[in-house]
């Protein structure tokens, strides 16, 4: 049995669970969830991804800022961030809902919960057939991961236009490696109000501004999920399947908004923002993948093609409980070093490196 290869899975996350590559291979076994059918595939795959894509976006929401005050026309920054979201902990388990299963069935209706990708590193509840009369075991529930983060590195350049506006764009190049691809890009502006309010724009260290952000990732993975993948080893059909056209594709859109402010002195400013992160996730898994089906009275292999095609969506933050952020940046001639957290559902904890000419 081949299976998603170990390299494919690191540029899969792109060091998202970084120390842990041993854990990859886990990931692989989503490739399996297709057993039963698409619907059946559907409602096992979603709770076990989603804690990871959510934090995804969460992640890719933040390193926006590092100050409210903007750019004089013509100024420009370019800075190295990594930002890292929690998964809280009331997302590293879920319950399989046995009723709600067609074609795949629990073991044990007792043993019904199940590791997310953010969970322990142990296998979820042994998966039965429930085709026709065919009750073999199919598979295990996959593994968790056992890490709780998920790191986003980018690196971001920032530059002043005019009226107190810059423009800001972020980027990690395509990756490409046996098939499998990586890439980032966003772009984002800032525009100070304090300008615009009488009172405040006369006051030297408080600065004021509004900002937009909005970061797309895509991860492109080849796998080979074939019949032994999913025990059916020795059913019939599909013989001359090489299971060799899959890809699980990942795009990640998130959006960020916030109110800055921030209170700058010679080398230090301490600076905020209220707001809110909005994350759309698509995921589709490509190709033939395999699947157990009654051929009359006899258990058959058949290939289930383009199977799985999902919108999975979350937002940290809004209107009556804003996302919440707060830092610190060191300016030394022209070297700032920035850390900041934002408290959210998935909060972030953000550190970045960069030069700034103002």
């Amino acid at each position: 049995m081949s299976k998603i290869s170990k390299s494919g899975l690191l540029v899969l996350l792109a060091t998202v669970f970084l120390g842990n590559a041993n854990s990859y291979a886990q990931i692989e076994e989503m490739g399996r969830l297709m057993a039963g059918g698409k619907e059946d595939a559907q409602i096992l795959l979603q709770p076990y991804i989603t804690p990871a894509v959510n934090a995804f976006g969460a992640a890719m929401g933040g390193g926006w800022y590092n100050t409210a005050e903007s750019h004089k026309s013509g100024g420009f920054d370019i800075t190295l961030t990594v930002n890292m979201a929690i998964i809280p902990q009331k997302y590293e388990t879920f319950e399989i809902d046995n009723t709600v299963l067609t074609n795949l069935k629990l073991a044990d209706v007792a043993e019904n919960e199940s590791p997310t990708v953010a969970g322990d590193k142990v296998s979820g509840p042994q998966m039965t057939y429930s085709v026709g009369g065919y009750t073999e075991n199919a598979f295990r529930m996959p593994q968790g991961l056992n890490v709780n983060y998920v790191p986003s590195p980018m690196v971001q350049a920032g530059v002043g236009l005019f009226k107190g506006t810059d423009v800001m764009l972020r980027y990690l190049p395509n990756i490409k490696y046996k098939g499998n691809e990586i890439g980032l890009w966003g772009i984002g502006g800032k525009h100070d109000i304090k300008q615009w309010i009488p009172g405040l724009k006369q006051l030297p260290v408080l600065q004021l501004s509004l900002m937009y952000g909005y970061t797309r990732l895509h991860t492109f993975v080849t796998s080979d999920i074939d019949k032994g993948s999913i025990g059916a080893g020795s059913l019939p059909g599909e013989e001359g399947n090489a299971w060799d056209n899959q890809m699980m594709k990942l795009i990640v859109q998130s959006q960020t908004a916030n109110l800055l402010f921030s209170a700058n002195l010679p080398v230090v400013c301490f600076y905020g923002g209220l707001g809110f992160v909005s994350t759309k996730t698509n995921l589709k898994f490509e190709g033939d993948f395999p699947m157990v089906y009654m051929d009359g009275a006899t258990p058959s292999v058949m290939a289930m093609t383009d199977p799985i095609d999902m919108e999975i969506k979350n937002q940290d933050g809004g209107i009556t409980k804003p996302r919440l952020n707060a830092g610190v940046r060191f300016k030394l001639a022209v070297i700032t070093i920035h850390f900041d957290y934002s408290w959210a559902n998935y909060s972030v904890l953000t550190g970045g490196l960069g030069v700034t000419f103002r």
